[in-house]
């Protein structure tokens, strides 16, 4: 019986062990997917409190404002880069096995999404008190794309534009990302 006890305790950790290692070697990729998840959602509404002041649905706040450019800037350029490396396809991640294969093309628009909304921030400073005309977008800039238009391969100066024109850039930026990186939903 004591024998049994010993066979059935040996066993019991074993299993144990395993079930142990097979969760810690797990767990890391599902940490790095809910991580990006997570850093994605933050960027997504940080977009959209901007995208509403724009609009004019939400009133000018310069610190609001400046903190959806901070957030944004935050979770773009090198974290951003560093969350993708390694093997980046993962169950529950929408990520593309062509990010390893592009990488320097993945790495520099992170690094632009963070330029813009750095733009974006430096812009906020410059206007505490009202969304300023010269934040706002005009004909010229209009006609140089939005976040639809076709990327050019040379990123302009953002801190030469208008905090709008940076914004539709910006949000040009995620579109193409997500084009290139991003799986289909079937």
């Amino acid at each position: 019986m004591c024998s049994n006890a010993v066979k059935s305790s040996g066993l019991v950790l074993a299993v144990v062990a395993v079930i142990s290692v097979s969760a810690a070697t797990a767990q890391p990729g599902d940490d790095v997917v809910r991580e990006r998840q997570r850093d994605m959602k933050a960027v997504a509404a940080a977009a959209k409190s901007i995208d509403a002041v724009f609009k004019g649905t939400s009133p000018y706040d310069a610190k609001a404002f400046k903190s959806a450019a901070e957030t944004i800037r935050a979770y773009s350029g090198k974290r951003l880069s560093e969350l993708f490396e390694g093997p980046v396809v993962a169950e529950g991640s929408k990520a593309s096995a062509s990010i390893e294969a592009e990488r320097p093309t993945f790495d520099k628009l992170a690094t632009e999404l963070g330029a813009y909304a750095q733009a974006l921030s430096v812009a906020a400073d410059r206007n505490p008190a009202v969304l300023a005309p010269g934040m706002r977008m005009h004909g010229v800039d209009a006609s140089m794309g939005g976040p639809l238009a076709k990327r050019n391969s040379a990123m302009p100066d953002p801190m030469s534009m208008p905090a709008e024109h940076a914004f539709h850039l910006m949000l040009q930026v995620c579109t193409s990302c997500h084009a290139k990186f991003r799986t289909k939903d079937n």
